[in-house]
């Protein structure tokens, strides 16, 4: 028996033209798919955050009692500017100030201002005579911002 080569025999070639049209198809479709994924896709822009006011003092330090090296329970309120590259308000940004067993969060207003009242207290162990906070921003449009040292608590008299 004598092999016959694949373009004289018709049995090879019968279903050829259906796959390859299958599959030029399916490629196609893959293809339309990323391209619009690609149109779809755009680049967030950066934010920046800064308190601007701790418990009614200006600047990034809330001062606790020192009063006896014990712990401390102390509530707290805090004001954050929320801007953009250009310096320029962001209003409804999500902000949340947390760590050391409290946290705090609000909205940013048409100023790009956030003011936290409502604010669980944080907590000093006896041995402990400072710590951290970190704030953290987030706007529809723009990278997360995060500062793990945005707000320092002291224990001073």
């Amino acid at each position: 028996m004598r092999k016959k080569g694949f373009l004289k025999d018709e049995a090879g070639v019968e279903g050829l033209p259906v796959r390859l049209i299958v599959v030029l198809v399916i490629g196609v479709i893959a293809l339309a798919a990323m391209v619009s994924a690609l149109n779809g896709f755009k680049p967030q822009k950066t934010l920046s955050a800064s308190i601007i006011e701790v418990s009614g003092k200006q600047g990034n330090m809330l001062i606790v009692d020192k009063a006896g090296f014990g712990k401390v329970n102390k509530t707290w309120t805090c004001k954050v500017k929320v801007t953009d590259a250009a310096g320029d308000p962001i209003e409804g940004a999500s902000v949340i100030v947390y760590g050391m067993g409290g946290a705090g969060s609000d909205m940013t207003n048409k100023t790009g201002q956030a003011y936290l009242i409502k604010t669980n207290d944080i907590v000093l162990n006896p041995n402990q005579n400072s710590g951290y906070m970190t704030l953290e921003v987030s706007a529809p449009g723009y990278i997360t911002y995060k500062n793990e040292n945005a707000l320092v608590v002291v224990r001073a008299d």
